[in-house]
């Protein structure tokens, strides 16, 4: 059982104590263990951690505990308590996890002994909170003036600080080093080596060695960094090769000398990093960016092809026209979305807009394909409906892995009738004045089903009348019904039509200006047409009216 676990020798001890106590407060000081002249002057000149102590005896003579009486002004115990804040602290009492150790056997033994001992490993252990906190220290124990000398160094500080650097060193891939200038000596750490690709029973380059090592390129770059050091003692950095087992490795060095009073160079002490990993990395990042900068150019041009800007309104056949293709404003963005305003040879209209699901060549290649398809569709006199309906079996045959949306319209500007349909896309607006209502007539989304088909709505326009037409990244925002997206957009055209004549030209880019993107990651496009004409109708056999 332990000492300090025995109640019987618990209660000896505590006799004891107050007996001590009672000794040193009343019994003349040449009865009593005080601290001499010459342990006060040994200690007070001791580097480092160190006590001396007294016994504390029970009524049997037997030694129960240590008091410190005296300590060197460096001292510092396990909790952190420092000089002379030691004084008066008994061991059993302070430290109770020396009990039964061998270093308190050590204690008793040089006591009774007089052979001082060096205990090499000692592993103290405190518990706080129920947590056991290891401390490992160097113990030198000598019986001395009638009582102990102690002196500890604690060990494992040091060497948890030299595994930390060491592992420092490793994760960074760096090593610090020094050069002596009027000795020639040069100190290099263990990872310096490593990054020199040298064993350190070599030792360490000299100047002279390390110089010819460096790339011939970045020789200046080394002599600007020696002439720094010579004359300032402000931190330079800079960055060389080194030709290591036949590879380059890019080394960045930082360091800085140390001068004497009259200026002159006397070390430098810096450190070596090796930043090959990190070179490659940021190169390769640099040739991707560039990549991509050239990529984004190709595609803003290939886009500006694709759908060249229209700065102003076009006339075609009993229609003015205005259209706005607007990309996403991400970088590099090559997107699906297009339309088409354009005189037939018959005398018609062609109007559409759709939009290609995905973004990139492929979708932009999709959306060519598409607008160019339904373009010469309507040359050749089909209808929307039947452009539809061949487009959809088109693109389920040939391109199965495109999806696509579309509203296909031909105005007849001899009777101011508009056919049209739409394959899963937004309906386009028809406004009168300052009325806007939507022109439905569905159909299923491009690419799904082989055997679709599709029909037209039919309506007569009034002089002045305007077709909205747009694709859904003007009306689509997550978490929000479409209809409401719709309500809004409505909302828009009407607000910014009524203050406008119904005859005025302005109508159509007071109409533009209402078109503003919901989201932004989206590309957009927008086909406004504002029927012309006096309201004089030619016959048209066949139209419906």
């Amino acid at each position: 059982m332990r000492p300090d676990a025995d109640p019987a020798r618990a209660r000896t001890a505590m006799a004891a104590d107050r007996t001590f106590d009672g000794l040193m407060e009343f019994l003349p000081a040449d009865r009593v263990l005080a601290v001499s002249a010459a342990t006060r002057a040994m200690l007070d000149v001791m580097p480092g951690s160190a006590s001396w102590s007294v016994p504390v005896r029970d009524a049997s003579g037997a030694i129960v505990d240590f008091r410190i009486q005296a300590v060197s002004p460096e001292a510092e115990d396990i909790h952190g308590r420092r000089g002379e804040e030691l004084i008066g602290l008994r061991v059993r009492l302070s430290y109770p996890s020396v009990m039964d150790t061998q270093l308190w056997q050590t204690h008793l033994r040089v006591m009774e002994t007089g052979l001082a001992e060096r205990f090499g490993h000692y592993e103290h252990i405190e518990v706080a909170d129920g947590v056991p906190h290891r401390s490992t220290y160097v113990m030198r124990v000598a019986r001395f003036d009638g009582g102990l000398l102690v002196s500890w160094e604690r060990a494992d500080i040091g060497q948890r600080l030299e595994a930390s650097l060491a592992r420092t060193e490793h994760l960074g891939n760096l090593g610090w080093g020094s050069w002596n200038l009027l000795t020639g000596e040069i100190t290099w750490s263990p990872q310096v080596y490593r990054i020199h690709g040298r064993e350190p029973a070599d030792g360490p380059l000299t100047a002279e060695e390390y110089t010819a090592l460096v790339h011939g390129d970045d020789h200046p770059v080394l002599q600007r960094a020696v002439e720094a050091w010579a004359h300032s003692t402000d931190p330079h950095e800079l960055e060389v090769r080194i030709e290591v087992e036949g590879a380059l490795r890019h080394i960045r060095i930082s360091a800085e000398a140390v001068h004497d009073a009259s200026g002159r160079p006397l070390e430098i002490h810096g450190v070596a990093q090796d930043v090959t990993a990190w070179r490659l990395a940021a190169d390769e990042l640099a040739g991707v960016s560039r990549r991509l900068d050239e990529e984004n150019r190709l595609t803003a041009h290939l886009q500006k092809i694709i759908m060249p800007a229209q700065a102003e309104p076009s006339t075609l056949p009993g229609l003015r026209v205005a259209g706005r293709y607007q990309p996403a404003e991400t970088a590099g963005y090559l997107g699906g979305d297009w339309y088409q305003a354009i005189a037939l040879d018959d005398g018609d209209v062609l109007l559409a807009v759709g939009d290609v699901a995905g973004t990139g060549l492929a979708a932009a290649s999709a959306m060519v394909k598409l607008r160019h398809t339904i373009t010469g569709l309507a040359f050749a006199r089909h209808d929307p409906a039947e452009i539809l309906t061949v487009l959809n079996r088109l693109l389920c045959r040939l391109r199965p892995d495109v999806l696509a949306t579309a509203l296909v319209a031909r105005y007849h500007p001899a009777d101011r009738t508009l056919r049209w349909t739409h394959a899963g896309h937004p309906p386009m607006l028809l406004a009168r004045g300052s009325h806007v209502e939507r022109l439905l007539h569905p159909g299923v989304l491009l690419g799904v089903f082989e055997d679709a088909s599709y029909t037209c709505g039919t309506v007569r326009l009034r002089p002045d009348d305007l077709l909205v037409m747009f694709t859904d990244g003007l009306i689509e925002k997550r978490g929000r019904d479409l209809y409401e997206g719709l309500d809004l957009m409505s909302d828009a055209v009407a607000d910014a039509l009524r203050p406008i004549s119904p005859a005025s030209p302005d109508r159509l880019s007071a109409v533009m200006e209402a078109m503003v993107p919901i989201n932004a990651a989206d590309d957009t496009c927008v086909l406004i047409a504002q029927v012309t004409g006096n309201g004089e109708l030619v016959a048209h056999p066949g139209r419906n009216g």
